[in-house]
């Protein structure tokens, strides 16, 4: 396993946090497909690029985590050489994927796959997390310091530079679009988590889920519209959402317990995971 030489670059970003506005709509009208990996007692669909190949994780009969890819049908698995669990979250549009995976000793380690895998760690954190790559190759995520503390990153060129939203106690990284504009979650000093997305400025803005107690915001496509979940308790169920020119829509499969909204590309597609009223988790796209 190849492990990249990383440079920490330490950038302040005090800018001003601000409040997104957002009309609500209903859920807007959605044809759902779920997806299932043969034989997975669980699987989560987490990102698909412009070709509509997805990237997830499934759940084996054993409860140990792989990740996967799904292309026109066909699954490829993805498991890092040794480790305990493999988690695949982000992919582009030269179906690179970025996920992380626990080595032998518990530790969790980013990764980026292009035919094989290279490490992807921030320097010195006890905890990596590759949640998303842009067709340039840049990577954001989330690491965790020394002290136990979540903090967004952003890798470009294997130059690591540090995402806090101002006066945070978390903050993850969750999207990155191809044109620099940023997507993740953070706590507030309540620890109220909220959704967030920030401009190629450096400018921070809130995004909250009118009425909801919870809302992440996992990716961001290339026009600016996003996707996340939101909640009205910290231990849901939850609903998924879009916002699509400042519109919130909700994102519900139908006859689930709950829809998680994961991933969507330049077209529009999304997908995610939902619970069916069995208790059992799918994958679905839907458009």
């Amino acid at each position: 396993m190849v492990t990249r030489n990383k440079v920490l670059v330490c950038v302040s970003l005090a800018f001003l946090l601000c409040v997104s506005t957002a009309r609500l709509h209903a859920q807007k009208s959605l044809t759902f497909t779920t997806i299932d990996v043969p034989g997975a007692t669980e699987t989560d669909c987490n990102a698909i690029n412009k070709s509509g190949t997805i990237a997830g994780t499934y759940f084996d009969s054993s409860g140990a985590a792989h990740g996967f890819m799904l292309s026109n049908g066909n699954f490829r698995f993805l498991n890092v050489a040794n480790a305990s669990a493999t988690f695949a979250y982000g992919i582009n549009d030269s179906n690179q994927v970025v996920g992380w995976y626990t080595d032998s000793l518990g530790l969790t380690h980013g990764y980026m796959w292009n035919g094989h895998f290279t490490t992807v760690d921030y320097p010195f954190a006890s905890t990596t997390n590759a949640w998303t790559i842009t067709n340039a190759g840049s990577i954001a995520g989330a690491y965790v310091d020394a002290n136990g503390v979540f903090h967004g990153f952003v890798d470009v060129g294997g130059v690591f530079t540090a995402v806090n939203v101002p006066t945070s106690i978390l903050t993850e990284s969750t999207g990155l679009n191809n044109n620099g504009v940023m997507a993740g979650i953070f706590d507030d000093a309540s620890g109220n988590e909220h959704g967030f997305v920030r401009n190629t400025a450096g400018k921070f803005f809130q995004v909250t889920y009118p009425g909801a107690t919870v809302t992440a915001t996992d990716r961001i496509n290339d026009s600016g519209e996003i996707v996340g979940l939101w909640g009205t308790s910290t231990s849901g169920p939850f609903q998924g959402y879009t916002r699509i020119n400042g519109v919130f829509s909700t994102v519900s499969v139908p006859g689930s317990t709950e829809t998680r909204t994961r991933g969507l590309n330049n077209a529009g597609v999304i997908v995610g995971r939902y619970t069916d009223s069995s208790g059992v988790i799918h994958g679905y796209s839907a458009q």
